[in-house]
């Protein structure tokens, strides 16, 4: 007996014809519909397992009275409906209320103090171009995962992500977002499509530029994007993060759907086994065992170089340089000194100054930089 386990969600946007065989269409509003032309399939399996099944999208079967379904709740999911807006600062006025004004700083903050570019790659991309920007993303994610100190989910997916994206993006399946500071990426966000849906799947940032709060900026942007071209739904997918819940307008519940053929006794003692296992995970989770695995598992495939430890500083302001003999100009872009970048950054965010305003020295004989702005400076000693 075939019983088929899907990734239902990853399925729907990884994948050209990406509905299970069973569902005539998928609905998920009453102007939006598509019909797959393989769902016309009659060989059907006799039973099927999908996982991560948004209840905000509907899935008419081809055959109403050939299966029996049985729905697991599993995890939240988080969007943003863009039906009733029609620019982004009126979504965000209407979902932060009196904190839009922080939200819009990052962007007016971080275009203040860098030559700020975004760009969506979508229809078209150099594949050299392609390939610099999933390295430049790939050191992202470690970075910012040995910052956390957790393992990171999506490396297991990377190769197989990055071989499938190229071809999804010169179809209109997918697309990668840049936010760039002159020709350096420092936030990038890997999308797919699907239907007016845009998926937000997988994104990181330069952890030198964390002040700036590049997530924000990065969904603003995307928001404006989707707005611009007919995209009605921007997906944040599971993952129960602060950001997600500030932002959506559409919180809703991940399920987990068990069909099997009303004619196949096996389909169905299989569904009941397989939902009474999921009961006990739900058992299990509600008693936070689930965290004690994750902790007990990112600590035995814990590595020493996923480590980044800050390094410790005191920091204050003063009124005057120090002669000017005593000091050396330093260039933070040199590698060797790329351990100060961010602390410029936070100065920059902290003064709001350009960089072309800043200049970055350092004590001869001292561990001691100095960072100096169009109306401030600090010194910055460090301790290790």
């Amino acid at each position: 007996m075939k019983i088929q386990t899907i990734d239902l969600f990853a399925e729907l946007f990884e994948k050209e014809y990406g509905l299970p065989d069973i569902f005539a269409e998928l609905q998920f509003d009453k102007k939006n519909t598509t019909q797959d032309p393989l769902s016309l399939k009659k060989n059907f399996s006799s039973a099927y397992y999908l996982k991560f099944v948004p209840d905000y999208m509907e899935f008419p079967l081809v055959s109403e009275s050939l299966f029996h379904c049985e729905k697991l709740v599993h995890v939240k999911g988080y969007s943003i409906k863009l039906d009733n807006f029609t620019d982004v600062n009126g979504y965000i006025k209407n979902q932060f209320k009196s904190n839009a004004k922080t939200i819009l700083r990052y962007v007016n903050r971080l275009e203040s103090c860098f030559n700020i570019d975004y760009k969506m790659f979508y229809g078209q991309i150099d594949k050299d171009i392609y390939n610099f920007i999933m390295d430049s993303l790939f050191n992202m994610m470690q970075k910012r995962f040995g910052q956390l100190q957790i393992k990171n989910e999506s490396e297991a997916k990377w190769e197989h992500t990055r071989t499938i994206l190229y071809d999804l993006i010169l179809k209109k399946r997918a697309s990668l977002f840049v936010i760039y500071s002159g020709s350096k990426p420092i936030e990038i966000s890997i999308n797919y499509h699907f239907k007016g849906i845009l998926f937000s799947s997988i994104s990181s940032y330069d952890i030198d530029y964390s002040k700036f709060g590049l997530g924000h900026v990065e969904i603003v942007k995307q928001l404006e994007w989707c707005l611009a071209n007919n995209h009605k739904i921007f997906e944040m997918g599971r993952g129960d993060l602060d950001y997600k819940r500030r932002w959506s307008n559409q919180i809703y519940n991940f399920e987990h759907h068990i069909f099997f053929k009303k004619s196949s006794l096996y389909g169905k003692l299989w569904s009941i086994r397989l939902k009474w296992i999921h009961l006990i995970k739900l058992y299990l989770k509600s008693k936070n065992i689930d965290q004690v695995y994750k902790k007990l598992k990112s600590r035995l495939t814990h590595t020493r170089d996923m480590n980044i430890k800050p390094i410790d500083c005191n920091i204050e302001i003063i009124d005057s340089l120090p002669p000017l003999d005593n000091l050396v100009t330093i260039d933070i872009q040199l590698e060797d000194n790329s351990f100060l970048r961010k602390y410029v950054y936070d100065f920059q965010y902290s003064h709001i100054v350009h960089e072309t305003q800043v200049e970055i020295f350092r004590l001869e004989q001292e561990n001691t930089y100095i960072i100096k702005g169009d109306k401030a400076s600090v010194k910055i000693y460090l301790e290790n």
